[in-house]
């Protein structure tokens, strides 16, 4: 008997095959579009966050002083200034709030010697900074307080990427949002000035909340990480400074600076980052020393949801 062709036999087999290739063409590219908006709208997120707005807060108070005919004028040689530079989310409110009761109003409370506000808001920025000028810190009086120029600023760490004001933009690691923050006060009558004071700020934006020293280090592993900071800071001042073996013994066993564990962490490509204050761990010109470790050695040490989210780098073993 001639055979016949397989299509006349099962032309039932044909269309439902046809179909099922038809169907399954429509949900793949289906998929793909959903994948595709998927991306589009975590990208979206992504750049809104690490693109704020900077906003600017300026405040003056200025003594007076008589003119020959008796007037009082504002003597521009004896001002106390404070400036306030912050991001600002249109589209986050949420993160607006955070960094103001987490970030913002902390700081202004920690120079005022009081306690932070629980709210936050522009205007309760501005009296936060009219107090700080006010007060003037510890000297002087109230009839004259010292002068002094404090700024602030949350800015983002990564340099090479500018807002069109020349402010460092955030970066974003996964689900973390990092900026700088930076804090200068400069006073009459300091025989030290204390120097810039810069601050890793980590923001859990799943979260809301910002990230801690106790966020990111493991039970018990705080000796094993001040280690590894340790030996990273020998390595800045052989580097940095070009301190001679012998000097660098010399200066780890001055007891004025004695080098302690340090909580100022930050994520950057291929390990953590850890800035120092000025005189934290050496004289004035030391400035604010930044040492890294490497991904690879943290490891066991800090939260592996952490670790994972660091770019670029390896782990021993993988």
């Amino acid at each position: 008997m001639k055979q016949q062709p397989f299509f006349h036999l099962c032309p039932g087999l044909i269309v439902v095959t046809a179909l099922a290739a038809l169907l399954s063409g429509t949900a793949n590219a289906t998929d793909r579009v959903e994948k595709k908006d998927r991306v589009e709208k975590i990208t979206f997120i992504e750049e809104g966050l690490t693109h704020p707005t900077f906003r600017t807060l300026k405040v003056d108070s200025c003594s007076k002083k008589r003119t020959e005919r008796g007037e009082w004028v504002t003597d521009d040689k004896f001002c106390s200034r404070a400036r306030l530079i912050y991001p600002r989310y249109k589209k986050f409110p949420w993160l607006n709030q955070l960094i103001a009761q987490s970030v913002i109003l902390p700081m202004f409370a920690g120079r005022l010697d009081e306690n932070s506000a629980r709210g936050g808001s522009e205007a309760l920025y501005k009296d936060k900074l009219a107090s700080l000028v006010r007060k003037g810190g510890a000297y002087g009086s109230v009839e004259k307080p010292p002068l002094i120029e404090f700024t602030a600023k949350l800015t983002g760490y990564e340099k090479s990427s500018l807002s069109p004001a020349g402010v460092p933009r955030p970066e974003i690691f996964g689900s973390y949002l990092q900026f700088m923050f930076e804090h200068e006060l400069s006073q009459q009558y300091d025989v030290q000035p204390a120097g810039p004071t810069n601050s890793f700020v980590v923001i859990d934006t799943h979260g809301r909340r910002v990230l801690t020293f106790d966020d990111l280090i493991l039970p018990g592993q705080e000796k094993a990480l001040e280690d590894l900071q340790l030996e990273a800071f020998h390595a800045w001042l052989k580097t940095e400074l070009k301190f001679p073996d012998k000097a660098i013994e010399v200066h780890l066993a001055n007891p004025l600076y004695p080098f302690r564990l340090n909580k100022n962490w930050g994520i950057v490509e291929g390990g953590l980052m850890f800035r120092f204050g000025v005189y934290e761990v050496g004289p004035y010109p030391f400035g604010s020393p930044k040492i890294f470790v490497e991904k690879d050695r943290l490891r066991n040490i800090i939260q592996p949801n952490i670790l994972e989210q660091i770019p670029g780098g390896g782990l021993a073993g993988n």
